[in-house]
């Protein structure tokens, strides 16, 4: 089953979209320092408020592991990759 996330990424500018994401790729989530990263003090010119917190995602993809911005807390995210859904037979 793969998880919904909000990714924050950079191309010319800081933009968010939604990814889909297999939760057995995921090797590590960790919270970011919003005050050290420019992503995401450019992200704030997006609208995004002030308490929004976001998490450096690892995932591993291969033999290689590629790292993605998301919004939430490492518990939200882990909210979110552990829930439990009842199929209806």
């Amino acid at each position: 089953m793969l998880v919904k996330l909000i990714a924050l990424e950079k191309s010319d500018r800081a933009t968010i979209r939604e990814i889909y994401v297999n939760p057995r790729h995921i090797i590590s989530v960790s919270e970011i320092s919003s005050h050290n990263e420019p992503l995401i003090n450019e992200a704030k010119d997006l609208g995004l408020t002030e308490a929004i917190q976001f998490s450096r995602l690892t995932i591993q993809e291969g033999n290689v592991s590629r790292t993605i911005t998301v919004v939430g807390r490492p518990w939200e995210i882990n909210q979110k990759i552990n829930k439990k859904q009842i199929l209806r037979g």
